[in-house]
């Protein structure tokens, strides 16, 4: 079954968001490998949305 992707500029938006929340609580629990993780994928949601990545 095939998946479809998603192309709303709002879902990349929240994705970004939600990740930004993420990155917060992961810098509390002080696993550096965890957050580093997060602000990679925050950072490439961000790409996306500026167009500076294709899908």
């Amino acid at each position: 079954m095939k998946q479809r992707r998603e192309d709303n500029p709002e879902t990349l938006i929240y994705i970004e968001q939600m990740l930004g929340e993420l990155g917060k609580l992961a810098k509390k629990t002080d696993n550096p490998l965890l957050t580093y993780m997060i602000q990679m994928a925050s950072e490439e949601a961000k790409d996306l949305i500026e167009g500076k990545r294709n899908h």
